[in-house]
């Protein structure tokens, strides 16, 4: 284990710890008569790592020494870490760095012994080279997920999933990932024991930007955690970038909690790759119906060699893209409206109307200071409201499902006075929100942030009939696009833009796939209404 194999985190808050400093921890000293301490390889947030050899065989080992005593329940806490630890020491699997030795120092310490392995961690490698092939990538998740293939058989949760412990190790041929710290979850929950504050508890058990929101919610984590985090991992490995950020730690367990979806880079759209990240990445753990073995045969199944990492880079880099970010919903996960061609109702039954869809999330403090139930409440409230205004605009308000809300236009009129009122009414929306938002951003901190699509089409009887029977393209297509929407934009496509630009200042936003269809849509961005005369 090299220094870059430590965990950079920050120090953290005294919960029920008492501090103790190892002074006779040093090069050339012997530790617990069986190891020489060769050199400190760097020291983390609950630990320092030492480089050292193990006197009887040579072999040279990493030991991290947790920095804190325990106080409160020590028995029982030091009695399952010594359980987890004998389970860690049953991996035998080419892609974990084997467990050899722990214990307790005189101090009270706890303590890990691990194998040296000479590498980089991914980490470090995707900081210094960028984004990886898709067939590199694609090989070392392979890896991960064996690994943990491994340990969930023998009931061990790895707990805290990331870049900074999977070790890249060129040790053949081509790179090979190893997973580090197996072991190191359990010393530290020995450690923290049952902590009253969740965000606090969080901090001690895992790293936010991966955590899935079971963790967030201080629920034990279970093998499916684990994947939630490979997912990350996988995107972060083809995108050179984190996929949960935010300007402090409150923000990202909002972004954790949300119900948004994990979005997919736009070359995964559509791809099978893309697929079966959007499985292992579901939020509600219950519907996350996935496994370490299952996973692997589907990506060994995965052909990845028209995926280029370049079309990566691309995607993570214009202003157009950025505004393409949020993934598209699958059916299987019952989110969102599912894109299906609608069953041709006889040409009469059938109108030119235009559906406008809109999804409203609410960002803020954190789980501290608002919970997710009181998100729900805010978000309600406002669909109730946008409802409302729906309706003045002579709008047909077909329903909300979960964060979307469907509404039709022009069903009494024609389709450019249709299309000029959900222009209208589309405008006014996102003026409220913001609206909404600014108040409460200054009263709680929180932001509401709203994204709207537009698409003009035909439409039958049944299609009108709310949500859950938006069968057809129009109201799939309209869907899609908010989804795709950046925040507080409006998206329309082409259909709607040829009603619009007279009315309407347009700005064109190029071309993207839409499920369902065989072409991708051209969509534009509706900016302010155009003056008349």
């Amino acid at each position: 284990m090299r220094a870059s194999q430590l965990e950079v985190e920050p120090p953290p808050p005294p919960l029920t710890l008492i501090e103790r400093v190892p002074g006779s921890i040093g090069a050339g000293s012997l530790f617990q008569g069986r190891y020489e301490i060769l050199s400190k390889l760097g020291k983390g947030g609950f630990g320092t790592v030492y480089q050292a050899r193990q006197i009887t065989t040579n072999q040279l080992v990493a030991i991290k020494v947790m920095r804190s005593g325990m106080a409160g329940d020590h028995d029982r806490r030091v009695a399952r870490f010594q359980r987890e630890i004998r389970l860690c020491a049953r991996l035998h699997h080419p892609n974990i760095v084997r467990l050899i030795d722990s214990g307790r120092t005189a101090e009270g310490l706890l303590y890990t012994v691990f194998e040296f392995v000479p590498g980089e961690n991914l980490a470090d490698l995707l900081a210094r080279e960028g984004p990886l092939d898709p067939r590199e990538a694609r090989h070392l998740m392979l890896q991960v997920l064996d690994a943990l293939s491994c340990a969930h058989a023998q009931g061990v949760v790895h707990r805290d999933i990331k870049p900074a412990n999977i070790m890249v190790v060129p040790t053949g041929a081509r790179r090979n990932a190893m997973v580090l710290d197996f072991g190191i979850g359990a010393l530290v929950d020995a450690m923290a024991g049952s902590s009253p504050g969740r965000a606090t508890s969080l901090e001690v058990l895992c790293t936010p930007e991966y955590a899935a929101p079971e963790q967030i919610e201080a629920t034990r984590p279970t093998p499916r955690s684990d994947l939630y985090a490979w997912g990350l991992v996988f995107l972060e490995s083809l995108t050179g970038k984190p996929v949960i950020t935010g300007g402090s730690l409150q923000e990202v367990l909002l972004k954790q909690m949300s119900r948004m979806p994990i979005p997919l880079p736009r070359p995964l759209w559509g791809h099978p790759l893309g697929e079966i990240l959007q499985k292992a990445t579901v939020k509600d753990v219950r519907k996350r119906n996935v496994d370490a073995e299952g996973l692997f045969w589907k990506l060994q199944a995965c052909d990845v060699h028209a995926l280029r990492r370049e079309s990566f880079l691309t995607s993570a880099a214009g202003p157009a893209e950025r505004s393409a970010t949020i993934p598209l919903r699958t059916r299987a996960e019952g989110r969102g409206l599912a894109l299906v061609p609608s069953r041709h109702a006889p040409e009469a039954e059938r109108r030119q109307v235009t559906a406008l869809c809109y999804g409203l999330t609410a960002l803020g403090p954190g789980p501290a200071s608002i919970d997710i139930e009181e998100v729900e409440e805010l978000i309600s409230r406002e669909q109730a409201r946008g409802a409302d205004l729906v309706r003045r605009h002579q709008g047909r308000f077909a329903g909300a499902l979960g964060e979307e809300v469907l509404s039709y236009f022009g069903c009494e009129a024609g389709p450019e006075e249709g299309a000029l009122a959900a222009g209208r009414a589309a405008r006014e929306l996102l003026s409220r929100v913001r609206s909404e938002s600014h108040r409460l951003e200054a009263e709680r901190g929180i932001r509401l942030e709203i994204r709207i699509g537009l698409h003009t089409g035909r439409v039958g009887n049944r299609d009108m009939r709310g949500p859950a029977y938006a069968l057809g393209t129009t109201p799939g297509i309209a869907a899609r696009l908010s989804a795709l929407a950046a925040p507080d934009t409006i998206v329309l496509s082409s259909t709607t833009s040829r009603l619009l630009e007279a009315h309407f200042a347009l700005v064109r936003g190029g071309a993207l796939p839409v499920e369902g269809l065989d072409r991708p849509v051209e969509v534009f961005l509706l900016r302010g209404e155009q003056a008349v005369g």
